[in-house]
């Protein structure tokens, strides 16, 4: 085999590595964006329910919870007020209005039961919050909801 050939075959194999890497970054960049981007779940808590104002009330910071598929771990900064729940990922704010919780329900997240809440109507998402929260919000979710 003579140099040429050698010298062929080499920038074959380095342009078919660079072409398997770059689709394995557009495949990653695909599959973050639909699970956590701007398609369902947070993505769109956000966009219906985005808010500039900084969380007041009853701040938790470092919670868990599930928006969708996507769960949020120990990132999350969740707020009770009277005008609704704050809730911030991502230096993004959502505050949703107590009339905008539509269904309470049960799932589990880590192996501990946890209420599952379905916001919106239609439903923008289902978003899972702390008990200790939840707590915190029963008294302001709408009538006959709890």
């Amino acid at each position: 085999m003579d140099t040429t050939m050698l010298v062929l075959l080499v920038v074959a194999g380095v342009l078919l590595l660079a072409g398997f890497v770059v689709g394995l970054v557009f495949l990653i960049l695909f599959l973050v964006k639909s699970l956590g981007g701007t398609t369902g779940g947070w993505g769109k808590l956000a966009e219906v329910y985005g808010s500039n104002k900084p969380p007041t009330g009853q701040i938790t910071k470092g919670e868990t919870i599930q928006v969708g598929a996507v769960t949020y771990k120990r990132c999350v900064t969740l707020a009770v007020t009277d005008e609704g729940l704050y809730v911030s990922i991502w230096r993004k704010t959502a505050l949703i209005p107590w009339t905008e919780f539509k269904g309470i329900g049960q799932a589990t997240l880590y192996w501990q039961k946890v209420p599952m809440l379905t916001v919106g109507d239609p439903p923008v998402a289902s978003m899972t919050v702390p008990v200790q929260v939840f707590e915190a919000m029963r008294g302001r979710l709408p009538v006959g909801l709890v």
